[in-house]
């Protein structure tokens, strides 16, 4: 009975910490969206897209301390979104040619198809969000924990949302804020934000 109550407590303890954090996982404000979008403009996002972004940060690729190449330089939209803390589940192979496809379904769905090849070998329906700043918003396991109570835990908060380029490329903003705390004190927090860009293949 115990060993349940300290298990809720921890639990407990972890969950008011991620909410308190939530705000950690912001978008820069100073971030123009390109291309606001409205609900009857929604399916401009609509299309074909390669796999592999353009660049790994279209925003911050000239800063001069930017860590963000070395840790999201291999990452695709299929990583990105598959939201796997642990590992990763889709190992490209060079000898194929990887895309996806972007549908919408409603104000609050989207549907991602991935393609190797060009067959269809995956597909997921995301909730999603169109808000005010014109951006569409995913949610997609926002904050996941990965924790062992009592002795450590992580939070993992990622906030993503896409709008397009006037010249038809997709964005895709993400933050990403991760806590980690041992015995309920914090060890260790880092704060990700970057901005991808997609082209367009149809």
């Amino acid at each position: 009975m115990k060993k349940t109550l300290r298990n809720i407590t921890a639990f407990n303890v972890i969950l008011i910490l991620a909410v308190f954090f939530h705000s950690c996982a912001s978008f820069d404000k100073e971030l123009i969206n390109p291309n606001p979008l409205k609900k009857e403009s929604l399916n401009e996002l609509n299309g074909k897209y390669g796999i592999v972004h353009n660049e790994f940060d279209s925003i911050h690729i000239d800063k001069e301390h930017n860590y963000n190449r070395q840790i999201w330089n291999s990452n695709n939209f299929f990583t990105e979104i598959d939201r796997k803390l642990i590992k990763d589940t889709l190992k490209i192979d060079t000898l194929n040619t990887y895309s996806f496809n972007l549908r919408v379904l409603s104000p609050k769905k989207l549907k991602v198809e991935y393609l190797e090849n060009g067959k269809i070998f995956r597909e997921r329906i995301l909730k999603t969000k169109l808000k005010r700043d014109g951006y569409l918003y995913l949610r997609n396991k926002n904050t996941q924990f990965m924790l062992i109570p009592i002795i450590a835990g992580t939070i993992d908060i990622k906030k993503t949302r896409l709008t397009k380029t006037e010249k038809g490329t997709l964005v895709f903003d993400v933050a990403n804020f991760r806590y980690f705390a041992a015995l309920i004190f914090i060890g260790d927090t880092r704060t990700w934000k970057y901005r991808q860009e997609y082209e367009q293949i149809e």
